[in-house]
C-alpha cells in the first residue's frame, strides 16, 4: 500500500501537501462538513492519494477542487478527482484546448523524463473543470467563505485563493517561494501578476501555501515583488537600447539553478514581447 501524502498543518483547518508524488504543491481547506482542495498536483494515482489521506485523517468527504491554471503538473491530476466538483477560471477552457501539453509528442516528453517511462500517464485524461468562473468564486460553508480570485499573472486563467477565517493565502503559481519564478508562459502578464501581489499586501496573511518550493510569510511575497519590478525596469532599460532578450539583465533575487536555467530564458523572451508590445 503507498504512504499517504505528507501534510503540513499550515493552521487549525488548513494544510499544505508538499510531495514530490504531486509533481506540485497542493492544499486543503477542511470546513465543517467538507473538504475545499486548492490543486491536486500532476499525476492521477498521487491525487487520488491526496484525497484519500484527507478523507481518512479528518472523516470528511472532498466535495470541491479548484484548478488553478491550465499547466500540465496541475491539470493531468484531474482524472483521480473524477467524483470531486472541480471548477476554475473560465479561461482555463480555452487554455487548456490550445495547450501544447496535450500533444503526443509532449506526452512522449514527460514519459522520457519520468523513472518508470510515465506509466501514469496513460491515466491522464483531458478533463475541463465543469464549474468555471469570471473574478471572483466564494464556496461557503456554516458562515465561512474560502475565496477564489481569478488574478491572471502566471497565465491568463491564474486563480488564487484566500482563507480570511485564518489568514492562509493559496498562492499556486503565482508564487515560487525561494525559487525563480516560471513567468513566460505566452500568456503571462507581468502588470496583472505584480498587482496580485500588491492586492495580497493589504489583506491579513499570515501563511502562504505556493505552487512550488515551502510554505512561507509575506517576506516572500515582497521578495517576489521586488524581483518582478527589477525584471520589469531591466526589460525597459534593454528595449530602450535597442537590445534584445537575451541581453535583459537578470535580478540577482534568486539563484539561477540548471532547472531554473529554461524558467529564465522563457521569461526574458515573454517580457520583452509583454513590453515591446
Amino acid at each position: 500500500m503507498s504512504e499517504p501524502i505528507h501534510l503540513e498543518q499550515v493552521s487549525p483547518h488548513c494544510v499544505a501537501a508538499i510531495d514530490p508524488r504531486l509533481g506540485s504543491n497542493a492544499a486543503a481547506v477542511i470546513l465543517e462538513n467538507f473538504i475545499v482542495l486548492v490543486d491536486a498536483g500532476m499525476r492521477p494515482y498521487a491525487a487520488r492519494l491526496f484525497k484519500q489521506t484527507l478523507e481518512g485523517k479528518f472523516r470528511l468527504p472532498v466535495k470541491f477542487a479548484c484548478v488553478t491554471h491550465y499547466h500540465h503538473d496541475h491539470t493531468f491530476s484531474l482524472s483521480g478527482l473524477k467524483d470531486v466538483t472541480l471548477f476554475a477560471s473560465a479561461q482555463l477552457a480555452e487554455n487548456m484546448r490550445t495547450s501544447p501539453d496535450w500533444t503526443p509528442e509532449a506526452f512522449e516528453r514527460w514519459r522520457q523524463g519520468e523513472e518508470d517511462g510515465g506509466k501514469w500517464l496513460e491515466e491522464a485524461e483531458f478533463i475541463i473543470p465543469p464549474l468555471l468562473f469570471h473574478g471572483t468564486l466564494d464556496i461557503l460553508d456554516q458562515g465561512k467563505a474560502v475565496e477564489f480570485h481569478h488574478a491572471g499573472g502566471h497565465t491568463s486563467d491564474s486563480v488564487y485563493g484566500y482563507y480570511p477565517e485564518e489568514k492562509v493565502l493559496f498562492a499556486a503559481d503565482l508564487l515560487f517561494s525561494e525559487r525563480f519564478p516560471f513567468a513566460g508562459d505566452t500568456g503571462c502578464d507581468p502588470e496583472k501578476w505584480m498587482s496580485a501581489l500588491h492586492t495580497w499586501l493589504t489583506l491579513d496573511i499570515e501563511k502562504v501555501i505556493p505552487g512550488h518550493g515551502p510554505v512561507c510569510g509575506m517576506d516572500e511575497v515582497k521578495r517576489a515583488l521586488e524581483f518582478m519590478e527589477k525584471m520589469k525596469a531591466n526589460t525597459l532599460d534593454t528595449i530602450v537600447a535597442g537590445g534584445v532578450d537575451v541581453e535583459i539583465p537578470l535580478p540577482d533575487t534568486y539563484p539561477i539553478t540548471e532547472h531554473a536555467a529554461w524558467f529564465a530564458e522563457r521569461t526574458r523572451k515573454r517580457w520583452f514581447e509583454f513590453y515591446k508590445g
